[in-house]
């Protein structure tokens, strides 16, 4: 996609990091989408991503700016990344915030899963999760408003930290990179037992 007027919140979608070389098949792809202001650049996604290139994910990311809180937009991200990713044996779809908007079309798809601090005050999203009919690990924690106690519950495996916010950050600097390696050791395994 473009930037300019057609496309006003810069979406595009790419290899990551950028100047990967494409080819036109790899065994196993992973498509990011990000937060509604958290790219694959913040910490999360940032260590996330890099540890699955170490264990031989392409890694195709959306980026967006300003985008709106649409799920219909969210969707098309999916779709669009899915079309421009090359072909590949296996998908694991990983967002984060905003983009978990995308659950119920990655549901629909099968797609495995990894859904990084859900927006489970939206109905749809909480839906998705609860059913998901492939392999989806979900991670949160309990002080992200996103995630009241009254959410349905995800299906498949969780990692709920206590005291972690929407950013998955817990006390300090120390307690929060801690808590940032845990997400990733638990996303490397998830992506490794496809």
């Amino acid at each position: 996609m473009t930037t300019d007027e057609t496309n006003p919140y810069r979406l595009r979608t790419g290899a990551w990091p950028p100047g990967t070389k494409v080819p036109a098949h790899v065994e196993k792809r992973v498509i990011v989408l990000p937060g509604r202001a958290y790219p694959i650049e913040a910490p999360l996604l940032f260590w996330t991503g890099s540890g699955l290139i170490e264990d031989g994910w392409f890694v195709q990311s959306v980026s967006w700016h300003r985008p709106p809180l649409d799920r219909g937009f969210v969707c098309a991200a999916l779709q669009s990344a899915l079309g421009e990713a090359p072909r590949a044996d296996r998908t694991l779809v990983v967002a984060k915030s905003l983009g978990t908007h995308a659950a119920p079309v990655a549901a629909q798809l099968r797609l495995p899963a990894v859904w990084l601090t859900p927006v489970l005050t939206d109905t749809a999203v909480g839906e998705a999760l609860s059913s998901y009919p492939a392999p989806q690990l979900t991670i949160g924690g309990s002080a992200d408003p996103l995630w009241p106690v009254d959410a349905p519950h995800p299906s498949g495996a969780v990692m709920y930290v206590e005291g972690a916010d929407h950013g998955m950050e817990v006390g300090g600097v120390r307690e929060s990179n801690a808590v940032h390696m845990d997400v990733v050791d638990r996303v490397r395994a998830f992506a490794g037992s496809l």
